[in-house]
């Protein structure tokens, strides 16, 4: 299925655990932005039931704060927001405030979609400079983040006991090294060392370059690694694939598409996974037991860290909006208000507000906590985090993916399967 403009991106949602799935979405109407009264605006987002929920409740806090504004929503799951939300831009009634994502900011930037944010009355000062500058292209704030996750390897303490195995030092430990940890663990238990429902999320692998000194992309917006970089991944998961530490290839298909509450993790037949941070509570909650939150392997083996804080998701503006002053009202209250900080907790990211961020520690879940804690010892190893992604990364997990799964069947070789996803990612960002 095809975006039609301004996108122009094929859409297919990643068979990762932890994605949203396709779903119907509330189409703004396309028939063209009226001039309106100031202080009716559209707002639109995706996300889960209980996202919406509280988002509404926000929404309601917001109203009763500002006499006379009125805000009228459009949501939807992941897997339909963005054919939503083209069609509402293609049809000249682009929301008021909506949110976004790193893979498609630079594209509705760069197509005068969005509004810059700077100047409309958003209170940047507390809020955290990562968050901000994961939001700027030539100098103006496009999106705003809502907060941060950071990639984690979870890892289930029971089976590595089972084992009989101690858990790795995570702020040490090469991916040689975790290769080595699951392929113990899968030959001396009846479970698997690691799901693989992640290795082809690009997320991760760029990680694994930024690590060797390369990047997913360059500031410039192209392909930032080397061959021998994907060729090196790619030989790592095959060579998993033959020690058994990771499911046959069927079984890692067929898990990735079931989604995350059938992962090996989460049914308690795989050790560990690789997750975002602000899924770790429903990932316990599935699995029935506290799971260890550890490092991405290989961060001290190169020149740099590969692990960077990554905004969750961003708030952002549509450039046509009519009323610029109860925009950057709402996208203010959004970031900054208790109101909106205690409803959303850290579903949208650990906040960017940090103030915020630090108010609300004491009081968070377990799992939570956790995460927060998790991502407050980390920051200081970073280094600077990756540019904004380049026009076409959008289509970048659906290449990631037809890459992957011959991989595993052994239709394509490491070299092969590198020269394919060059070849696509290449025409994909021009």
């Amino acid at each position: 299925m095809k975006h039609t403009n301004p996108s122009g991106l094929s859409r297919r949602t990643l068979a990762k655990a932890g994605l949203f799935g396709a779903a119907a979405a509330p189409l703004l109407a396309a028939c063209g932005k009226d001039e309106g009264e100031s202080g009716e605006l559209t707002m639109m987002w995706w996300g889960s039931e209980d996202r919406h929920e509280y988002t509404r409740k926000i929404i309601a806090a917001f109203e009763k704060a500002n006499d006379g504004v009125s805000i009228e929503e459009s949501v939807a799951e992941w897997g339909g927001y963005w054919d939503a939300l083209n069609v509402s831009v293609s049809g000249g009634n682009t929301p008021d405030v909506m949110q976004h994502e790193e893979r498609y900011l630079r594209e509705y930037a760069e197509r005068d979609t969005l509004l810059a944010l700077d100047d409309i009355g958003i209170d940047f000062s507390n809020l955290d400079p990562a968050v901000l500058s994961g939001g700027q292209l030539d100098g103006k704030t496009y999106g705003i983040g809502t907060g941060v996750n950071a990639l984690c390897l979870l890892l289930n303490p029971a089976i590595v006991e089972e084992a009989g195995l101690e858990v790795p030092d995570d702020k040490t430990w090469s991916w040689a090294d975790f290769a080595a940890f699951v392929t113990e663990i899968s030959s001396k238990t009846d479970k698997v060392g690691n799901s693989a429902v992640s290795f082809n999320n690009e997320a991760l692998f760029n990680i694994f370059a930024r690590q060797k000194g390369e990047s997913l992309y360059t500031p410039e917006g192209a392909l930032g690694f080397t061959p021998e970089t994907m060729t090196e991944w790619w030989t790592m998961v095959t060579d998993l694939l033959a020690a058994e530490a990771i499911p046959s290839a069927e079984a890692i298909v067929e898990s990735a598409a079931a989604g995350k509450d059938q992962s090996p993790l989460a049914t308690g037949t795989g050790a560990s996974e690789f997750y975002w941070t602000n899924q770790v509570g429903g990932l316990e909650e599935l699995v029935g037991s506290e799971l260890l939150l550890l490092r991405v392997p290989g961060e001290t083996s190169g020149p740099q860290p590969g692990l960077y804080l990554k905004p969750a998701m961003f708030w952002a503006a549509g450039a046509d909006t009519n009323d610029k002053e109860t925009v950057g009202k709402l996208i203010d209250f959004l970031l900054n208000s208790d109101e909106s900080i205690d409803l959303t907790l850290t579903d949208r990211g650990l906040p960017a507000n940090l103030e915020q961020r630090e108010r609300i520690l004491p009081d968070l879940p377990d799992a939570d906590k956790r995460g927060a804690d998790f991502i407050t010892e980390l920051t200081p190893d970073l280094v600077e985090g990756p540019p904004v992604p380049p026009i076409g990364a959008g289509q970048i997990p659906d290449i990631m993916l037809r890459v992957y799964e011959p991989l595993l069947f052994g239709d394509l070789t490491p070299e092969t399967a590198t020269e394919q996803f060059l070849s696509e990612a290449e025409s994909a960002i021009g």
